[in-house]
């Protein structure tokens, strides 16, 4: 089964979404990484899940209402292993054309301009918000785009390269529904396993359950 490691391979040491837990999933044979993606006041394109920085960080305050250089005052890190926040375009420069997935979400509205020269072929922008996807594929339609859960809506659009369904939901009927279709399948969540499924190419499972490694 090929495995992708949620906001990178996290320790105790090393902290979600940052560039050591990329860098120590793809040292420990990962397939790729999942991570997301926001926009702060200054419009620079930062790693963070949370909207507030209280949780992942030590500061506080809003990634919207703060410029690139006031996050840069932060550890994203630990005390062991301090790191600043990364910016999108140091992540997809930094492992570009390896050959692994690198699987961004977005989390608010964002310009990608700034970062196409470091898009590889597996580079796959995901979202909740199917029309937001829809309108990124417009501007953007050289780059890999899909959505997360999207099996639940009642009308399917196949021009998609990826899709992420939950693991509760997932089924080898519907991942053969969408690997017919030349979509790639990402599964994650809740139930923290997917043995039941068969292995299939292009079919990945979103780890989540290294932080206490």
């Amino acid at each position: 089964m090929k495995r992708i490691a949620h906001r990178g391979y996290k320790t105790l040491n090393i902290k979600e979404n940052t560039m050591e837990a990329f860098k120590n999933a793809f040292n420990h044979d990962f397939d790729g990484i999942e991570f997301d993606v926001r926009k702060t006041k200054d419009n620079k394109l930062v790693i963070c899940h949370n909207a507030w920085i209280n949780l992942t960080s030590d500061g506080s305050g809003l990634i919207s209402e703060l410029s690139y250089d006031e996050l840069e005052d932060y550890n994203f890190g630990s005390n062991a292993t301090p790191s600043k926040i990364p910016l999108l375009k140091d992540v997809l420069k930094e492992f570009k054309n390896n050959g692994k997935i690198k699987l961004v979400e977005i989390k608010s509205n964002i310009n990608l301009d700034e970062v196409l020269d470091f898009i590889d072929e597996d580079t796959y922008f995901i979202s909740f918000d199917t029309s937001y996807i829809e309108a990124l594929k417009k501007i953007y339609p050289n780059l890999k785009f899909g959505v997360l859960n999207y099996v639940l809506n009642t009308e399917l659009d196949y021009d998609l390269d990826a899709i992420c369904l939950l693991d509760n939901i997932a089924n080898d009927l519907i991942v053969e529904h969408f690997l017919n279709k030349g979509i790639k399948v990402f599964i994650y969540g809740i139930v923290g396993k997917i043995d039941y499924l068969r292995d299939y190419d292009n079919l990945y499972y979103i780890v989540n359950d290294l932080s206490t490694n």
